[in-house]
């Protein structure tokens, strides 16, 4: 590969990023980008086309010398929330700071300049509605067999993906005066009781390689009571609940309905989605370790990402994605989402590598 100057790689990237954050695309909005990468990526040769998609914004397809390996990232970012000047690129010391920055516009940032740096056939798929239903990978229309999907991975090749379970419980108690409440029902500490339940599930202590600590329940949202001298007597909560590749997803299903009816909430299945893993042989990830490799001097790492991505709904249509990506997982979704330049630059050289190297 044709060394290339980091100072202008990094220049570029900005250049992109800029457009990119400052163009507020939450789910719903994804449309507002749509000109731009339209516009780019036939200034690089692609064929591009929108594809409807019911319920929601068009996905953009690109092919370039039909296609043949597909490149997946969703455009809409999650909400702004607390994010402080969240659709301003700030550039704090090596870190790059806004919303989407990291959760995918940076992985879309490096994309766009690799694929100025080649040009190989290639198939990229933005999708819509990511962060909410996933829409537009569900109805996605691509002729790819394998692909990979961006995602903040912190450069670990993600061959498997943890299934979730999002439920939503109900639960009643009964009101009394608060100086009483033994005389009531607090359905706040009812819920809590559920919840406590819900973390001892048995299918949470099973493991996997590359998720050795097992299932997790993260509890996002509660809302009960009325008023300090009230006993509450109705509370709600929503969470989501990690499930291993391993794990019957059904099996899960089931259990975590047992534990939250026999402990007297109803129960409400807001989104259920099984765990996957593709296999190690597969050309694209051994083609991706070469890359990472080739540019980084380092063993590349395998493991597993936890969080919901675009590559379930590819799985289910036969194409095979381990999700990769630059910059760490538990920073997309925060009040303050960052990612360094040089996390992005090195992603863009790896792209490249793995650009020039793939023979359709």
């Amino acid at each position: 590969m044709k060394r290339i100057e980091s100072s202008i790689l990094q220049k570029r990237i900005l250049e992109i990023l800029k457009k990119l954050v400052e163009t507020p695309t939450p789910t719903g909005e994804e449309h507002k980008l749509h000109d731009f990468l339209t516009s780019f990526l036939r200034e690089k040769g692609f064929d591009v086309k929108k594809q409807d998609v019911p319920e929601s914004c068009p996905n953009l397809i690109g092919r370039r010398k039909g296609g043949g390996l597909l490149l997946c990232a969703h455009i809409d970012t999650f909400p702004a929330f607390d994010h402080p000047d969240p659709y301003k690129l700030k550039l704090e010391g090596e870190n790059l700071v806004g919303r989407g920055v990291i959760d995918p516009k940076g992985q879309i940032a490096s994309l766009l300049v690799a694929i100025e740096y080649t040009d190989s056939p290639c198939e990229i798929a933005f999708t819509s509605g990511e962060e909410e239903k996933a829409l537009g990978s569900k109805f996605l229309k691509a002729t790819s067999p394998q692909g990979i999907v961006l995602e903040p991975t912190d450069f670990v090749i993600c061959l498997s993906q943890a299934g979730a379970i999002e439920i939503e419980v109900k639960v009643e108690g009964t009101s009394a005066h608060g100086s009483l409440p033994q005389e009531g029902e607090n359905a706040v500490l009812k819920a809590f009781e559920i919840y406590r339940r819900l973390t001892k599930m048995p299918f949470l202590k099973q493991t996997h390689p590359h998720f050795p600590s097992g299932g997790w329940v993260n509890l996002g949202k509660i809302q009960g009571g009325k008023d300090v001298m009230v006993v509450p007597y109705q509370c709600s909560f929503q969470a989501d609940i990690g499930v291993v590749p391993g794990v019957n997803i059904d099996q899960a299903v089931r259990e975590v309905k047992n534990t939250v009816i026999q402990s007297g909430g109803r129960i409400y299945f807001r989104d259920i989605s099984p765990p996957i893993q593709i296999e190690s042989k597969l050309k694209v990830v051994k083609l991706l370790k070469e890359s990472f490799e080739a540019i980084t001097g380092k063993k590349a790492k395998i493991g597993g990402i936890p969080s919901w991505t675009d590559a379930e709904n590819l799985y289910q249509k036969g194409i095979f994605c381990p999700v990769f990506g630059a910059g760490k997982l538990s920073r997309a979704h925060s009040n303050y989402e960052w990612v360094s330049l040089r996390e992005l630059e090195l992603l863009s050289l790896i792209l490249i590598h793995f650009l020039d190297h793939w023979n359709p």
